[in-house]
C-alpha cells in the first residue's frame, strides 16, 4: 500500500513562506529548503497545492515560481482547498485568527511561524481551538527539528557536561519576539522543564519589538539568562553549564567546543577545562524537511511534535515576562503568568 501524501498549503509568502531560499546567499549555513513552500515541495510525501497573500507582486512571484493556485483571501484558500498542513508565515499580529480558521477548515497540522501570537490570551485561543478541533499545532522553532541540535540535546541529556546548571544566550539586533524567540524556547528545549520565576528589563521600551534581558529560575532550580538587549550585533552565543563542564555555541551549532575538567594531575586541583569539538558523525538535512517528517508521524500515530504550540506558549510567556517586570520596576514576577491579555506586537 503506497504511503498518504499530504497536501500542503502557506498563508503568507513572504521571507519565510517563500522567499528565504533566494536571498542571493547571504547565509552560507542555510540548510535548504528554508521556507515553508519548498518544503512541501521537495519532502517525498508532501505536495504544495495553494498559497495565499494580500501582495499582488507576491502573489504572481508565487504563481511564477510554483505553478501553484494562488489566493488573495486566506479564508477563501481554506474552503477552496481543504488543505491537511497549513503554514501560517504572516506577522505574529494576525496568527491566532489564521491559526483558529485553519482548524475550523479542518487541517490536521497548522504549522505556525515564531512569535506564536501577541499575547497569551491569543496564544490560549489557538490551543482551545486545535484541541477542540483535533488539530495539530506547531511553531517553527526549527532547531527543535535541527539534527545538529537534537545530537547536542543527546550528548546534554547522556551527562556530557555533568547535570545542567544553567543556559545563558545572546543574541544582537535587540528583538526579543521576532528573532529572540528562539533564544527563549532554545533555554527550554536544554532545561527540560517549567519556569517557577523571572524578571528582566528592556533596554528600548519605546520600541516596536524591543530588545531585553531575562533572568529565569526552573523548578528544578536551572539558571537561565537571556540577552537580547539592543546595542549588540553579533548572532547566537549559546553556553550550557553542567556540575562536569560546559558547552560553547560561538556561531550558533557551526561552532560547538566542548569543555570538561582536564584530568592531568598537575592541572586538576586548578579547575582546569580541556577542549574539543562536538562530534559529527550523524547525517544533517533542513530543519523543514525534519518538520515534516515530525508532523506526518504525528498525524498518523498522535504523538506529541518536537516543536509544539504549548512550547511556543511557554517561551512567548517568557519574553511577557519580561515586559511585565520592567513595567514593575523589575520585580519578580511568577509562572505561570496570571496577566494573559499584555499586547507585545511584532512582525
Amino acid at each position: 500500500m503506497s504511503e498518504k501524501t499530504y497536501r500542503g498549503a502557506v498563508i503568507g509568502l513572504g521571507i519565510m513562506g517563500d522567499v528565504v531560499d533566494g536571498l542571493g546567499g547571504r547565509n552560507p549555513d542555510l540548510l535548504l529548503p528554508g521556507n515553508h513552500a519548498a518544503a512541501y515541495v521537495e519532502h517525498p510525501r508532501t505536495a504544495l497545492i495553494a498559497g495565499a497573500t494580500r501582495d499582488p507582486e507576491r502573489q504572481a512571484r508565487f504563481g511564477d515560481k510554483r505553478g501553484a493556485p494562488v489566493y488573495g483571501d486566506y479564508r477563501e484558500m481554506l474552503e477552496a482547498e481543504q488543505p491537511d498542513i497549513v503554514s501560517i508565515a504572516t506577522p505574529a499580529t494576525v496568527h491566532a485568527e489564521m491559526v483558529v480558521a485553519a482548524a475550523a477548515a479542518g487541517a490536521k497540522s497548522i504549522w505556525c511561524e515564531k512569535a506564536m501570537a501577541t499575547s497569551l490570551d491569543e496564544c490560549d485561543r489557538m490551543l482551545s481551538a486545535c484541541e477542540a478541533a483535533g488539530a495539530m499545532l506547531c511553531i517553527n522553532h526549527q532547531r527543535r527539528w535541527d539534527d545538529r541540535y537534537q545530537a547536542l540535546k543527546r550528548l546534554v541529556d547522556g551527562g556530557e557536561i555533568g547535570a545542567l546548571q544553567a543556559v545563558q544566550i545572546s543574541f544582537g539586533r535587540g528583538r526579543l519576539c521576532r528573532g529572540g524567540s528562539h533564544a527563549f524556547d532554545l533555554a527550554l528545549f536544554f532545561a527540560a522543564d517549567d519556569i517557577a520565576w523571572g524578571w528582566g528589563w528592556l533596554s528600548d521600551p519605546g520600541s516596536f519589538d524591543p530588545g531585553g534581558t531575562g533572568v529565569f529560575e526552573t523548578r528544578s532550580g536551572i539558571r537561565i539568562v537571556i540577552d537580547g538587549a539592543l546595542g549588540m550585533n553579533h548572532g547566537l552565543r549559546v553556553e550550557l553549564i553542567g556540575d562536569g563542564g560546559m558547552i560553547q555555541l560561538v556561531k550558533d551549532i557551526n561552532q560547538a567546543q566542548i569543555w570538561t575538567p582536564d584530568e592531568r594531575e598537575q592541572w586538576r586541583d586548578f579547575g582546569a577545562l580541556s577542549q574539543r569539538s562536538m562530534p559529527t558523525n550523524y547525517p544533517v538535512r533542513s530543519p523543514f524537511l525534519n518538520a515534516l517528517d515530525d508532523m506526518i508521524h504525528c498525524i498518523e500515530t498522535g504523538a506529541e511534535p518536537r516543536s509544539s504550540g504549548r512550547d511556543g506558549m511557554r517561551a512567548f510567556e517568557m519574553i511577557t515576562a519580561i515586559h511585565l517586570s520592567h513595567r514593575a520596576g523589575k520585580r519578580p514576577i511568577e509562572f505561570p503568568l496570571v496577566e494573559r491579555d499584555f499586547e507585545i506586537p511584532s512582525n
